[in-house]
């Protein structure tokens, strides 16, 4: 029999003695799956079979084997009303439970680089690592021997390419005065950095599967376990982003219309799509909420490329709140006014509809837009402003009030994607893969800064931020070179020019015996002010003539 108690009454019991007689076992069960921690109690001993638990539910768990398929209602066998308000939805309350991880992150204080390496994990970087060197051996045929010091090299000099930039990769080296960069130059020499860019790598190539993502497969898992760290907002939205690439590859997309119309389209926070039946769209919300484990109560905004009701039903199901437009080719059976009909109507007019615990609403403004939602208890409405063109004034317009909270919540995506965009990593390779992997490590970098400025209450930009990062990198873990290379051709034309130009040349005396003569090569103790030359006094006047 099983009698539940709070944990004060159980300790009472046991600092009392009045508890049974007989050997018994308490079982704490967590309010919500997030707040299960394994212990070294729920180890089973050896020989005795582990029966599946049951005491809360796991999305998880759905993901694992076959998955059955979802049912979908069509809309021609749902009952719509004219009413306003919906049936209530069963959606707990949003609750934050204290402590999470990121109360416990921010405990420690950490700076600006242990944040970022939080964000972008130590088991990634140990792949990385293991596998870099193992590609070198098995394409290169020696050692690259890359020490974690320098892989973390590696990252903060390409962090610093992407807000310092010049045209060409190597000019980061270059001692010239115009392009030099000595945080760079001093942390890890140029061609040191050329042989592992060029064997950077995150999969063994002789363990290939049929994922066309294979090489890159281990960013997405790692940083999707990394990424759970960070607290879950009620308020959520989804969307879709992409990746710039131009070359050649079957998974690269076009999309008309977006800032980035060629390259790789990923789902936020997302590996692989469940089979749902419910279609694409609808998949990639579930995925998330399922892969995420994000908490019950939460809400999901999206656009029409995911919302339909099937999907709403589903939400419901599973406690979170759904919110998004509806294109018109997933209106058909649902006893809206014809378009035509409703563009005659003036601007800021609404038709309503509810079928259960949904809220359909279509709207004019500009276009006609259709929503539907599971979070509205009841429909109302608000004011907003439009421009005229008419009257060459702004008009006061009625708004329902679930459009106005899409808008207020909608394009957290949108918004990640600019801030990755300012400082991305300017450093390009041919491989397909590269610009994947720049994303991943600009991405972790602009998630690090907003746990940094809302968890721990951090006040520098991003721009800031990222300088931090990268000086820290580099001087913690990069190594100075004892020397510099020769001097570039740019350097010598420039030296050249002032050279004979017969302007202000005057010999000095250095004191250094060490020096060698830039005409004969024999050791000298003079050199030209200007140009900067150990020169012999026989050789001073050969030199600065033609």
């Amino acid at each position: 029999m099983c009698e539940r108690l709070t944990l004060s009454e159980v300790l009472d019991m046991l600092h009392l003695g009045d508890g049974p007689d007989n050997a018994c076992n308490i079982a704490a069960i967590p309010q919500n799956e997030k707040d299960a921690i394994l212990s070294d109690c729920d180890v089973r001993r050896r020989g005795q079979s582990e029966e599946p638990t049951t005491s809360f539910r796991s999305h998880r768990a759905m993901s694992e084997g076959p998955r059955a398929q979802l049912e979908v209602v069509k809309n021609k066998d749902r009952v719509f009303k004219r009413s306003k308000r919906p049936a209530a939805a069963s959606i707990p309350e949003y609750i934050v439970y204290s402590p999470n991880a990121a109360e416990c992150v921010k405990q420690s204080s950490p700076d600006p680089m242990k944040v970022f390496l939080l964000m972008y994990p130590p088991t990634l970087r140990d792949i990385t690592l293991e596998m870099s060197n193992l590609y070198a051996t098995q394409t290169k045929g020696k050692q690259l021997d890359m020490s974690m010091d320098e892989l973390l090299t590696f990252y903060g000099i390409l962090v610093a390419a992407g807000y310092s930039t010049v045209p060409r990769r190597r000019m980061h080296w270059s001692l010239d005065s115009d392009v030099h960069n000595e945080s760079i130059s001093n942390a890890m020499r140029r061609n040191r950095f050329d042989e592992i860019m060029a064997s950077l790598h995150f999969a063994d190539n002789t363990k290939i599967t049929d994922d066309p993502f294979f090489k890159v497969r281990p960013i997405f898992t790692e940083l999707n376990k990394s990424y759970k760290v960070m607290p879950y907002p009620e308020w959520l939205s989804v969307d879709e982003s992409m990746i710039r690439y131009y070359g050649r590859h079957g998974c690269k997309q076009f999309i008309r219309g977006k800032p980035i119309r060629f390259g790789y389209k990923i789902w936020r926070r997302h590996t692989l799509l469940p089979e749902t039946g419910l279609g694409q769209g609808p998949s990639v919300v579930l995925g998330l909420a399922e892969q995420g484990e994000v908490p019950q109560g939460c809400k999901f905004h999206h656009d029409n490329l995911f919302t339909s009701l099937s999907l709403l039903d589903e939400m419901t199901k599973r406690g979170y709140g759904s919110c998004g437009t509806m294109r018109e080719n997933r209106l058909f059976d649902i006893p809206f006014k014809p378009k035509k009909e409703f563009m005659r109507l003036p601007r800021g007019s609404s038709e309503v509809l509810t079928q259960g615990e949904k809220l359909l609403v279509r709207w004019k403004d500009n276009n006609i837009v259709t929503m539907a939602t599971n979070m509205e208890k009841n429909y109302s409405e608000t004011v907003v402003k439009r421009w005229n063109k008419e009257r060459r004034a702004f008009d006061q317009v009625q708004q329902p009030q679930c459009i106005k909270q899409y808008n207020e919540h909608m394009g957290g995506v949108d918004l990640h994607d600019q801030q990755v965009s300012r400082y991305s990593i300017t450093i390009r390779s041919k491989k397909w893969w590269w610009p994947i992997f720049a994303w991943s490590l600009n991405s972790a970098l602009v998630n690090s800064f907003y746990f940094y400025r809302d968890v721990m209450g951090g006040t520098i930009d991003l721009l800031t931020f990222s300088r931090v990062v990268a000086q820290s990198l580099m001087q913690k873990f990069g190594t100075k070179p004892l020397s510099h290379g020769r001097r570039s051709l740019l350097a010598a034309s420039v030296q050249d020019q002032a050279r004979y130009d017969q302007d202000s040349h005057w010999p000095i005396n250095t004191g250094n015996r060490f020096l060698r003569c830039r005409l004969c090569d024999k050791r000298t103790t003079f050199a030209c002010e200007k140009c900067d030359a150990s020169l012999h006094m026989e050789c001073f006047k050969k030199y600065h003539g033609k």
